[in-house]
């Protein structure tokens, strides 16, 4: 980062313009030259700061086009927590959906097994589904949960917590989580509608139960520009 005044004060003017709304995410900014005039700065300075604020990720760059403040994000789901997809999008105000794609149970493979820890034959319930906030899809989610028996009724539970909490041996207690960024997925990208350019944000949990068992893996994948992660960490 630059440690010259003069590019944080043009940073700090452009922030403040951003948090009135003068600019905003649908309009690019002023051309660097049209800042320098304004500010009587030299260009170059106009250029280190915009460049140090996508750093820091207040501004985008589009090619050709220019500098546009950064979409926030609408859902944030602190990866601390256990917490359901469906109490992450209530919690903003939304109506939560559920589309089921399929839900058949099905011969675990070799690693399903070695995840969920099965020694014997039984199959899994495999579970596809779009989860939607006021309709718009918002997360592709492929569960694999460790008995074949369950069929999940989704006329008055969306939530596949609240579904499971009523066998006390699926009570979840813990999970295990990974986070891993995904360019493009054609199948799930297609099934979200995201634009070509739209990454995802794929979170991948082996949840657990009181007897430390792992009862449901998960693989939860986000359009990136709809949701933000946050982890508490503490020095131990």
């Amino acid at each position: 980062m630059s440690a010259k005044q003069a590019v944080v004060e043009i940073k700090d003017w452009i922030i403040e313009r951003i948090q009135d709304a003068t600019f905003t995410t649908d309009r690019p900014l002023p051309s660097e030259y049209e800042i320098s005039r304004t500010l009587n700065v030299v260009q170059d300075d106009v250029e280190e700061a915009l460049q140090e604020l996508v750093t820091e990720q207040l501004l985008s760059e589009r090619f050709h086009q220019g500098y546009f403040v950064k979409h926030e994000p609408t859902f944030f789901y602190p990866i601390h927590n256990l917490k359901s997809i469906t109490a992450m999008i209530e919690e903003k105000g939304y109506t939560a959906g559920s589309i089921i794609i399929s839900q058949d149970p099905e011969t675990p493979s070799i690693d399903d097994k070695r995840i969920l820890e099965i020694n014997d034959d039984r199959n899994i319930i495999v579970l596809e589904r779009i989860r939607t906030a006021d309709h718009e899809p918002i997360a592709y989610c492929l569960d694999k949960i460790v008995d074949e028996s369950l069929i999940l009724d989704h006329s008055n539970k969306i939530s596949l917590f609240e579904f499971l909490k009523d066998r006390p041996e699926f009570q979840i207690t813990s999970a295990t989580c990974e986070i891993e960024s995904i360019s493009y997925e054609p199948y799930i990208s297609n099934m979200l509608e995201c634009a070509p350019e739209e990454s995802l944000v794929l979170v991948r949990q082996i949840h657990k139960n009181r007897d430390d068992k792992p009862v449901l893996y998960s693989l939860n994948y986000f359009k990136s520009s709809q949701i933000k992660f946050q982890i508490k960490r503490e020095l131990k």
